[in-house]
């Protein structure tokens, strides 16, 4: 009869363990998926902000504007529907129409104002100053340089101290993500 008892006591005394090892287990446990679903996140907005600025860029070093105006209107509309075709992860629709026109591809690479879009179109003489408008025809070789930038919304607390990328503000917790091309525009044959 003694030895009955102190059976029970140890299979006690061993479910009374198991549940302390899983209380300090499981955070751990939940943090580590956590930081995977929001990797995987940031992982898939870059991508497909990538995608978005590579096909902006194609279509605008195909594209010639009489009118300067309405050339960066045109890119800023295609920008903003290839975003919406793209599913790009927590974009908001009109986003990318209002551009940021730089006088250099220099300039647009250091562009930073998130949720927006900057663009140059760059000459390779020396001699024919930038402009801040597409070019009027294509009779010599001009270079399109796009940025796009955008912030996803980080929902695992923490991920927003990675070193450069995080911010947070009053409304929330994000990351800043950007995308840089160049296209030659090359001319008629």
């Amino acid at each position: 009869m003694f030895s009955v008892r102190l059976g029970h006591r140890r299979g006690r005394r061993s479910r009374g363990q198991s549940l302390a090892e899983f209380a300090l287990v499981f955070p751990v446990f939940i943090a580590l998926v956590g930081g995977i679903v929001q990797f995987g996140i940031v992982f898939w907005a870059q991508n497909t902000l990538t995608q978005v600025a590579r096909d902006t860029g194609r279509w605008a070093a195909t594209q010639q504007s009489p009118n300067c105006s309405s050339g960066a209107t045109a890119l800023g509309a295609q920008a903003d529907s290839i975003a919406q075709n793209a599913s790009l992860f927590a974009y908001q629709s009109g986003e990318f129409t209002t551009i940021s026109v730089q006088l250099s591809a220099a300039a647009v690479t250091a562009y930073s104002t998130a949720n927006s879009m900057a663009a140059a179109w760059t000459h390779d003489s020396a001699e024919t100053p930038p402009q801040s408008c597409p070019p009027s025809s294509n009779a010599a070789v001009w270079h399109v340089t796009i940025r796009l930038n955008h912030t996803v919304p980080t929902f695992f607390p923490g991920l927003q101290y990675l070193p450069g990328l995080g911010t947070c503000t009053s409304s929330g917790c994000s990351i800043q993500l950007s995308s840089t091309v160049q296209y030659r525009m090359e001319p008629a044959p």
